[in-house]
């Protein structure tokens, strides 16, 4: 019953899907960072759906939608189900690092409900970035860019996109359970104080082994590619966040999730250009 209390906060705080109201206290919040990698796999789970609508259309309905409109759903997908929270983290992010100020200094800026250029200059090239790829990636089976026997095959061409919304969140949940805090106040020290750290920081890593090992196997290198993207990424995210803050903040928690996934889609589209 807790768990189930804590999977509702979870939802509730990072994703805009309707949840039913329960407190918010201590007791309910435990297990909310477990919780937090589900939210990912709804998105995988839709995202999925959405590859496997276009090669419906490919093959099936003999409608070719482009691989432009294909990419821009793509991309909305994880930014419509968790209502902008970790984009609105990553462009806090950006402009704290980008004012090349004092600690301190950064950290009210994150603060700061106003948004700067450095945030608004990120966060479009950040989508240009994401649907540049996501064009390339969709252009192999719209545009005949590769070459596949029957509509499973092009499936398993999308396959290795989802497990990144998962891996993000188990390697940013287990950031958040082992890595410095910068601030002794704010959301992301109210979620590290309630929650069970020890066994947070063992659940997210036991499953984030477990679920690239088997992304790795079923996936092939695209997949291993994503992870190891991912694994790249949060070494730098955990040096990065003590050179500029001294610790991660809920800001930063959500930069990581967006750059996690942004690195993770661009080892897929290497994988695929080059192998």
């Amino acid at each position: 019953m807790v768990f189930l209390k804590s999977l509702i906060i979870s939802f509730s705080m990072f994703s805009a899907i309707p949840m039913p109201r329960v407190g918010w206290n201590e007791r309910n919040m435990r297990y909310m960072l477990c919780a937090f990698p589900l939210v990912g796999a709804v998105i995988g789970i839709a995202a999925a759906s959405w590859a496997a609508f276009v090669v419906f259309a490919q093959t099936v309905l003999l409608k070719n939608i482009g691989k432009e409109i294909a990419a821009l759903g793509f991309v909305l997908i994880p930014v419509i189900i968790t209502g902008k929270i970790h984009i609105d983290g990553f462009m806090d992010t950006c402009d704290a690092v980008g004012s090349r100020a004092e600690r301190e200094r950064k950290l009210d800026i994150m603060k700061d409900p106003h948004c700067g250029s450095f945030a608004v200059v990120s966060c479009a090239l950040y989508f240009l970035a994401q649907y540049a790829l996501s064009c390339r990636i969709f252009g192999d089976v719209i545009d005949g860019g590769r070459k596949f026997e029957n509509q499973w095959q092009m499936l398993q061409h999308f396959f290795p996109l989802a497990p990144m919304f998962v891996s993000s969140r188990l390697l940013s949940a287990f950031a958040v359970s082992t890595f410095p805090i910068a601030k002794n106040s704010g959301l992301l020290r109210t979620f590290a104080d309630a929650s069970a750290k020890r066994f947070t920081a063992a659940w997210c890593g036991i499953w984030f082994a477990l679920h690239s090992l088997l992304s790795s196997i079923a996936l092939g290198l695209p997949a291993t590619a994503a992870t190891a993207a991912q694994i790249a990424v949060f070494v730098l995210y955990y040096f990065g966040s003590r050179h500029h803050f001294g610790g991660i903040t809920g800001d930063t928690a959500g930069a990581f999730v967006q750059i996690s996934e942004l690195a993770s889609l661009l080892a897929v589209a290497g994988a695929y250009i080059f192998f």
